[in-house]
């Protein structure tokens, strides 16, 4: 606040809306302040002001918040370079002279690392490297101290299991700057960075190990760190939790590689060494008492521990995450590895690399080889002991988790340094090419060496679901690169896995079914390695035949239905079907025309399992997931004739699924994510379909080359969107507003609506009514009461849809008259609301769209805006503000350069007009809010779907359902299909998509007639584009009776956002409604203004910000219907309702929201049922704090 009114309050509230979200937000300022903002003086009185304050937390805090503020300034308020390095330098004086000679308070921490974040990643290298020397020299040197400093308290709050982790925040903050400065290391002086790499490495080493080489472990104050077994559970997630962390550390330490990798050999030698040795004293201890508990597992504990965090920091330092790029050894690795060649023998080094059971100190010559091989060496050393452990059955003291590190690792590093592609360096080490590179002895002895740990580890460890996952993760990783697999199906043991696993034989049939699928994808990857036809042939034979017969065998049983439901037939299908996963999962293009062919022989039995199965959801959901894996991988690479084959099959598959959901609820409030995964599939499988609009590789690569493709369809074809919109058709339904809480429904939903808008926004004006009108409430849901995500995704499916509309230019059709509404959405968006940034230009081109294809009514909202203002000044400022806005663009057009032009307008009328105002909250260019739906409504409580469960809405799901003959029939036209024949549908599923496409849309709302009495219910009219739903007339009457009874003689009546009350108690015809002294309306639609004094502005976003007809508790009942079924909104409005109530409060809401209404407002859930006069599939319900009639009142039913 301090910072804006230096700035004379003007950079606006969009400023103070970040500030408020977050507390790390960059300034541009425009060079207007550039006199004021680069007075040297500003800066040191911030400064100032925080040494004077730095005691009071809070304020400490704001004042930081403002110093990392000045700290991301950019933009044009600097005239030139010389400009930027004179106020970098003295903002680093300043940040030095502050932190020199305070011990740093637990409130500064973060802030702290803001600033030094901020200045990092704002200024350009060029500006940094300006600095004076000795100026970057101490700004270098403070920020490895702090980097130290914030790691151990880190590691304490840790110990003591601390709630606010701030130096964890802090330090994480710290490393990230690190990781921005040596990623740009070359514009920085050679080595300056190396130093302090090294005491950051060093530091983060030392607080992860135990003693006596680290601190892990020490009390601290008497407290000492977790049990054990807190310990074990954290473990679990440490490469998540601390990913972050580790790649900084990882790339720290490949800055001072030649410290850092030879520290880490040393230490893992070591605690191998010690572990190996501690193993054979219990095996001597258990020999003589035989006992595992009398075991002292501390020790062991805590070399387990050591390892675990020298392995992942050996992980990260050794080799970069690819995700999905070509891996490549890092520069700063291999140049390490090329500088020390010359030092290296390289015999010695393969010794040491293919002797893991013995100590590496052992061998001769071991200090002559290269640090990068030794390393790894370390870890197989480690792998070794493992195995040898099992082998003498001390399996029980082993850790899974130091298997799972293993196996991590190796995975790692086998995608980055096995069979090492010489074409992809400019230069390669000599030693790393000689033990890893292709055709050496090297590659081939230490691929059959993770072979044959793959296969014990999934002998000994098949209880253990996550090593045992990580183990056949490291088994893709040998097969998924040909070159590898080729050396693979080599091995004896590789043939024998596969036969063992095809066979169902112990101790692999015990592996979780994600394994398995795993494990099949594996061994479907291997298939494909080089061999001759006869070897090939055998091999699927071996794999691929057993898991067909038996399948076939079982469902061509004649008793198969009596049968099915018998454990081991479930467990039979089950592993089949997750077989069917893996094989779909292991597609690539050279191998897709032969697995699609083989899953295509599936499909057709696995819709017939969903009749079988249709009472047993693990297994419907794991049916929908093949189709789901076989459109995800494989729909790219089919051309029109496959793909036909599979639309079909999938519709067959939408069709079962409506027909056994016809009568399901999705109601229950209560229920956890994991029951609806079935919708959530679904939605998968339609957005993977829609893919194959966009991402279309049949015709360049020829993945069936081989095959006959047919004849191109010359008749009636189905399109993905044929298929999504038809699976929406059958989703919608199912779907409701409770079901949005789950966040990945709510995304995968939004992701497909978005997609379809996006794709096929011609499809859209074609859609059934219900249909086009739930897509259209569940963008404006999405827009308005969702997350930034959400919100983004909506806005960006605007943009299409609007231009479809100028395409078409067919005016006063629905798909029109959204788009207008629309425009107002995201005008009061960008203009009137608190919104966030990373939204705005997604926003901006909506906006753009909806100006062109609404340019009247873009006029009229300037206009209205305009006119709210008062003050001239104020009102010039905002025209000359709107005027330069669409300068670039008069008239605008859906031309690229105009939108362009347009989107750099609004980022600066953004930043620098947005609420321009004067100090009178009554002006509407102050509103900061969402916007909110009329009266009554349950705005973002209506489902997201169809709105009403009536008999149009259920027969929309009909369109889907069949009998189990017609369905037969279906499945009988796929099957008797071929790639020879033109691609079509069957008979009955293109009688179905043609009834879906022929319904016919109604152009809107009928609202018929307003009634002539201003007072009655609906008077005013509901508006569907604002979620509106009124009272039924009887609600509204036993609403009002409760509320005059409960008011008194001259008692004062407050309805928040809830006019049907309202307006039945304006009527007069309730007794006891004439002795009331007032009845106001709080409302946010301003239609209701025609009420004239009753009617009170009301916004919940400003819950609080009401008129003097709303005074501090002035009301005898307050009844409140806040507008959407959120916490935040929830929370608002109670804020309204106990500043407006004497004590009484009546409030309806949805039934979802019972614990949160109790909490706040301490109210108490009614038998009394509300209703709409439009039925919403929501459970509404009514809550009060008083003894009411309505706790035992049931009279109206939804």
């Amino acid at each position: 606040m301090l910072l804006l009114a230096l700035t004379g309050g003007s950079l606006g509230r969009h400023y103070i809306a970040m500030f408020e979200a977050t507390q790390n937000v960059t300034l541009k300022p425009s060079e207007s302040w550039r006199e004021a903002l680069l007075d040297t003086r500003v800066m040191d009185l911030f400064f100032t002001v925080h040494r004077k304050i730095r005691e009071d937390s809070d304020m400490a805090q704001d004042s930081l918040q403002c110093l990392a503020q000045l700290a991301s300034m950019h933009g044009p308020i600097f005239p030139d370079e010389s400009a930027q390095v004179s106020y970098l330098a003295h903002l680093v004086e300043g940040l030095l002279s502050m932190i020199n000679g305070i011990e740093i308070e637990d409130s500064e921490a973060v802030g702290i690392s803001n600033i030094i974040s901020n200045l990092i990643t704002m200024f350009p290298r060029s500006i940094l490297t300006a600095l004076p020397s000795d100026l970057f020299t101490s700004f270098i040197n403070c920020l490895t101290l702090l980097t130290c400093s914030f790691g151990r308290s880190a590691a304490l709050e840790e110990v003591l299991d601390k709630d606010d982790m701030v130096y964890m925040e802090a330090y994480d903050k710290l490393l990230e700057s690190w990781l921005t400065l040596v990623q740009d290391e070359e514009h920085f002086p050679r080595g300056c960075f190396v130093q302090p790499a090294i005491q950051v490495f060093n530091s983060y080493i030392q607080c992860h190990l135990a003693a006596p080489d680290g601190t892990r472990n020490l009390s601290v104050n008497g407290i000492s760190s977790h049990e054990e077994e807190e310990i074990n559970e954290l473990q679990e997630d440490d490469r998540e939790l601390f990913s972050d962390q580790l790649s900084s550390i990882g790339m720290l330490g490949r800055v001072a590689a030649a410290h850092c990798i030879p520290l880490l050999t040393s230490l893992l030698e070591d605690r191998v060494t010690r572990l190996h040795g501690q193993l054979q004293r219990t095996q001597q201890h258990l020999m003589a008492a035989s006992d595992l508990g009398t075991v002292d597992r501390k020790v062991l504990d805590d070399l387990y521990e050591d390892i675990h965090w020298l392995i992942l920091v050996s992980g990260y330092v050794l080799a970069d995450d690819p995700q999905g790029e070509t891996p490549v050894i890092p520069t700063e690795v291999m140049e390490f590895s090329i500088k020390h060649s010359t030092e290296v023998d390289i015999n010695t080094t393969l010794q040491i690399l293919g002797s893991p059971g013995e100590k590496a100190s052992s061998i001769p010559g071991c200090n002559r080889t290269d640090s990068v091989i030794r390393l790894l060496s370390a870890v197989l050393r480690t792998s070794e002991v493992e195995s040898r452990a099992t082998r003498a059955s001390l399996t029980e003291l082993l850790s899974p988790q130091m298997g799972k590190d293993i196996m991590w690792f190796l995975r790692r590093w086998a995608k980055t340094y096995l069979l090492v592609d010489e074409k992809l360096y400019e230069q390669i080490s000599i030693p790393l090419s000689t033990a890893f590179g292709a055709d050496t002895e090297g590659a081939q002895w230490i691929v059959g060496y993770l072979l044959e740990k793959v296969i014990n580890n999934l002998s000994v460890w098949s209880s253990e679901p996550e090593l045992a996952n990580d183990t056949v993760e490291l088994l893709v990783t040998l097969v998924e690169k040909r070159e590898r697999a080729n050396i693979v199906v080599q091995c004896e043991s590789w043939w024998n896995l596969a036969k063992q696993f095809a066979s169902r034989s112990p101790p692999l049939h015990l592996l979780s079914s994600s394994v398995q699928r795993t494990l099949m994808k594996a061994l479907v990857l291997g298939g494909f390695a080089h061999m001759d036809s006869d070897t090939k042939q055998q091999y699927w034979a071996e794999v691929l035949h057993p898991l067909q017969q038996r399948f076939l065998n079982l469902i061509n049983q004649e008793n198969f239905a009596q049968i099915s439901q018998e454990e081991s037939v479930k467990q039979e299908i089950v592993a089949t079907l997750e077989a069917l996963c893996g094989i779909a999962e292991a597609t690539q293009i050279d191998n897709v025309a032969s697995l699609f062919s083989f899953l295509m022989d599936f499909l057709s039995s696995c819709i017939g399992l969903m009749e079988v199965y249709s009472n047993t959801p693990e297994t419907i959901n794991l049916i929908i997931e093949v189709f789901v894996e076989v459109a995800h991988k494989q729909i790219c690479y089919l051309g029109e004739t496959k793909s036909m084959k599979l639309y079909e099959a999938c519709l067959t598959l939408l069709q079962v699924y409506s027909k056994n959901n016809q009568s399901r609820k999705r109601s229950d409030v209560t229920a956890e994510e994991d029951q609806y995964q079935d919708l959530l599939l679904i939605m998968e499988l339609l957005t993977n379909l829609l893919s194959k609009e966009f991402i279309d590789f049949s015709d360049t690569d020829e993945v069936f080359r081989n095959q006959d493709q047919g004849t191109p369809a010359s008749g009636r074809t189905v399109s993905a969107a044929d298929v999504v919109l038809y699976g929406v058709n059958i989703v919608l339904p199912l779907m409701s507003q409770d079901l949005l809480k789950f966040p990945s429904l709510c995304n995968q939903y939004y992701k497909l609506i978005t997609f379809i808008c996006e794709i096929f926004p011609e499809k859209i004006p074609q859609l059934p009514e219900e249909l086009f009108k739930s897509l259209m409430f569940s963008l404006e849901l999405g827009m308005t009461s969702m997350s930034s995500e959400i919100s983004q995704l909506c806005l960006e499916a605007l943009s299409p849809l609007a231009e479809q509309c100028a395409k078409n230019q067919e005016k006063d059709t629905p798909l029109f008259i959204a788009t207008r509404h629309f425009l107002k959405l995201v005008f009061d968006m960008l203009v009137l609301q608190k919104h966030n940034t990373e939204m705005t230009v997604a926003a901006g081109e909506a906006l753009y769209t909806l100006v062109c294809l609404h340019q009247a009514e873009y006029s009229e909202l300037v206009e209205t805006l305009l006119s709210s203002q008062r003050d001239a000044v104020i009102y010039q400022r905002l025209a000359d503000a709107f005027n330069q806005l669409t300068a670039g663009s008069t008239p605008p057009t859906m031309d690229r350069k105009q939108k362009v032009a347009f989107l750099k307008s609004l980022e600066e009328f953004v930043a620098n007009h947005e609420h321009d105002d004067d100090d009178d909250d009554d002006d509407v260019v102050t509103v900061e809010t969402k916007l909110q739906s009329g009266p009554d409504s349950l705005g973002g409580s209506c489902p997201v779907a169809l709105k009403r469960q009536s008999a149009d809405v259920e027969g929309g799901g009909q369109l889907l359902s069949s009998s189990p003959s017609s369905s037969s029939s279906s499945s009988s036209a796929m099957s008797d299909s071929d790639d020879d024949g033109v691609p079509a549908l069957s008979a009955h599923t293109l009688a179905a998509l043609q009834e879906f496409y022929s319904e016919t849309r109604r152009t809107g709302p009928d609202h018929g007639a307003a009634p002539s009495d201003q007072f009655a219910v609906g008077a005013i009219e509901e508006d569907w584009g604002m979620s509106q739903f009124w009272y039924s007339d009887e609600t509204a009457t036993q609403l009002a009776e409760e509320v005059v009874r409960e008011a008194g003689e001259g008692g004062r009546i407050a309805c928040v956002s809830a006019p049907s009350v309202y307006q039945k108690l304006k009527q007069g015809a309730l007794d006891g409604s004439h002795r009331l002294s007032a009845v106001v309306v709080l409302e946010y639609d301003r239609r209701f203004a025609a009420y004239g004094d009753d009617f009170v502005f009301y916004d919940y976003n400003e819950p609080l910000s009401l008129a003097a007809g709303a005074a501090p508790r002035s009301f005898d009942v307050v009844l409140a219907d806040p507008p959407y079924l959120s916490e935040e909104c929830l929370s608002k409005v109670a804020q309204t309702v106990k500043y407006l109530s004497k004590g009484k409060v009546l409030l309806c809401t949805g039934a979802i929201m019972e614990k949160l209404a109790k909490e706040l407002l301490d109210v108490t859930m009614c038998s009394f049922l509300p209703e709409h006069n439009r039925n919403l599939s929501n459970e509404f319900r009514c809550f009060v704090n008083y003894p009411s009639r309505l706790l035992t009142s049931a009279r109206s039913t939804v």
